[in-house]
């Protein structure tokens, strides 16, 4: 995947704004109901999104948790099922209860929401994750805020939703001490039927009601915060700074068991690493290579990328190659190695690879003949075998 075949996922969804429209004037400022009047999203995970879902009882049946704002009894327990006729069952207990079920981890549910996904992971930098909720007519949820920005689809049926017209507060991705369910003193009333798209900053008080048996997705992410950047550089100076590696008392439980001295070397540490990190933060370059390094270590915590079942291919100086759909790369070079991070996968290759792993990185497709670098061919096909090794290259069908 590239940044504009990024864009462009981000784009189809969003419609009739633009993508810029949509990045300048809604994230992280008020949120978006988007209609584009046709109903293509909705097939996003298959044209029949309920049978979809109930094919994938294994997966899903023993993880469901569930909300409500009515209930009078006990949810149901999730469990397992024999089958997609048991979890159907399973469902109808929950919204019999007046429960709406959530349906974690269903990012891989379809290869095309997957790919959306991946899209969020790349434009801004953090995990994305969808899960789904199922419901009947009437059933409603709690006054609540996400602490993570909200993209939802709904599948089938619909909704009324009611949404805050105040600020969003940007919340952290933790509750804070004390923290009360949010108020709703002022919103707006948004009907959402198959095809719509909202978007919900994090700390958007709302709450919703299904004016019909209602399927919706809602997909996760949350853009770069100073916070992270913050933690970026701490951690870039960590990789090379030794006393930031240390404990932070001489005795390692003086904290835990409130020992004379023990917060105030603490305090002195923090003092000192503070005064380096803003000496450091005065360099563009430093912030530059912090934030690399933080991809590549969000790129590496990907699972790694599924291969088909196929046999390896015979690569030839003339293979042509393409991007997995979900491929993500950061190369960290230095004079020493070239460092190639992928989903679930780190490549060392000596550094006068630096040019044709840039290269790969931005061509979608290519021929293996057609790497630069001055490489002989021996040297780009074993380069290409690796990259195929790990799923970030695949031969082109056909080819």
């Amino acid at each position: 995947m590239t940044p504009e075949s990024a864009r462009e996922l981000l784009t189809n969804l969003v419609r009739p704004e633009t993508y810029d429209s949509f990045m300048d004037g809604y994230v992280g400022r008020r949120f978006l109901h988007a209609r584009s009047g046709d109903n293509a999203l909705a097939g996003i995970i298959g044209p029949d999104p309920a049978a979809t879902i109930l094919d994938a009882h294994d997966r899903f049946a023993h993880t469901l948790t569930c909300h409500s704002g009515s209930a009078q009894v006990p949810s149901p327990r999730a469990r397992r099922v024999a089958d997609r006729d048991g979890f159907a069952a399973l469902l109808a207990e929950y919204h019999q209860a007046r429960y709406t079920v959530r349906i974690p981890d269903a990012t891989t549910l379809s290869p095309e929401l997957a790919r959306l996904c991946r899209a969020l992971e790349m434009l801004f930098e953090n995990p994305a994750s969808a899960a789904i909720f199922w419901s009947t007519d009437g059933l409603d949820a709690p006054v609540h805020h996400d602490e993570y920005d909200i993209l939802i689809i709904q599948l089938a049926g619909s909704k009324q939703w009611y949404i805050s017209s105040d600020a969003p507060t940007l919340p952290n991705t933790w509750k804070g001490a004390g923290e009360p369910a949010p108020p709703l003193p002022n919103y707006r009333t948004v009907d959402v039927v198959a095809g719509d798209v909202l978007y919900l900053p994090r700390g958007t008080a709302h709450t919703v009601k299904s004016t019909t048996e209602s399927i919706h997705l809602s997909i996760g992410f949350l853009p770069v915060t100073v916070r992270q950047a913050l933690i970026a550089m701490v951690d870039a100076m960590a990789e090379a700074n030794l006393p930031l590696r240390t404990g932070a008392t001489t005795r390692a439980d003086a904290l835990a068991l409130d020992r004379q001295g023990g917060l105030g070397e603490v305090a002195q540490h923090v003092r000192t690493a503070l005064s380096q990190l803003q000496q450091a933060g005065g360099s563009d370059a430093y912030v530059r290579d912090a934030m690399a390094r933080r991809r590549a270590r969000l790129i590496e915590d990907m699972p790694r990328l599924a291969r088909n079942d196929a046999p390896a291919p015979q690569l030839q100086p003339q293979t042509r190659l393409h991007h997995h759909p979900l491929a993500m790369a950061q190369l960290l070079a230095t004079p020493q190695v070239a460092d190639l991070r992928l989903p679930g996968d780190r490549v060392l290759t000596h550094p006068g690879a630096t040019p044709a792993l840039q290269w790969i990185i931005g061509q979608p497709e290519f021929v293996i003949a057609d790497i630069p670098g001055g490489l002989p061919d021996e040297v780009k096909l074993a380069l290409a075998g690796r990259l195929v090794a790990s799923g970030y290259l695949e031969p082109v069908s056909g080819e």
